[in-house]
């Protein structure tokens, strides 16, 4: 009976890995994709891999490029929660993936770099009122009213309403017993939750989503 004995050798002299052999671990740095947010975006979720990764029962780790005191808010598949995008949220994020494969732990990290931005335009409007009165605290109490109306306003259209001054002089037509209480406001389309019924995920939706907003406000 023939013994056939498989000996492996390298030309360095040291054994040859066998064909079974598996590495202790193994880990992956994937080059930096860039995201862009719009400015207030009511949430944006940015997921840890740019595809969707079969694997089983992975872990999730974000890190950013520099001390943050909020903390990350990430859900169970992984993706990275931004409420009410600012612009201090920029910057840079990364993710590392963690599970196992074929009993070795594996681990692949996602770099982003995310940037805020914002859609110019806006409106500047006036609104002017007749009154009889033109003292301080009247007028402190008339603005009060106003401002409130004015929140109910941005509620119900998704605008932002900014007052910036406020004047009050004496009518032209009746100088002596009419006044002008003049007030002056920037509106932005974009207000508290304009994108609720958009996905933040697909440029093209949101797109469309700008347009109408704008087309509705208006």
């Amino acid at each position: 009976v023939g013994i056939l004995t498989l000996v492996l050798c390298c030309c360095s002299g040291q054994p040859a890995s066998l064909p079974w052999d598996l590495p202790a671990s193994s880990s992956w740095e994937h080059q930096e994709d860039l995201v862009f947010i719009h400015m207030e975006s009511s949430l944006y979720s940015l997921p840890c891999s740019p595809v969707e990764m079969e694997v089983a029962d992975p872990t999730y780790h974000w890190v950013r490029d520099r001390a943050d005191t909020k903390l990350f808010a990430v859900t169970k598949e992984g993706h990275l929660l931004f409420q009410h995008f600012q612009a201090g949220d920029s910057g840079k994020y990364s993710c590392t993936i963690s599970y196992m494969k074929h009993g070795v732990p594996v681990s692949q990290t996602f770099h982003y770099s995310v940037f805020g931005y914002h859609v110019l335009g806006g409106l500047d409007i006036v609104l002017l009122f007749h009154s009889k009165l033109c003292e301080d605290e009247w007028t402190k109490r008339f603005l009060w009213s106003l401002q409130e109306k004015l929140r109910q306003l941005e509620i119900e259209q998704h605008c932002k309403l900014q007052l910036t001054a406020t004047f009050c002089f004496p009518s032209l037509s009746d100088p002596s017993e009419e006044f002008i209480v003049q007030v002056q406001l920037e509106v932005s389309l974009f207000g508290p939750h304009w994108d609720e019924h958009c996905n933040s995920q697909d440029m093209e939706t949101v797109t469309d989503c700008y347009h109408k907003t704008v087309r509705h406000n208006l």
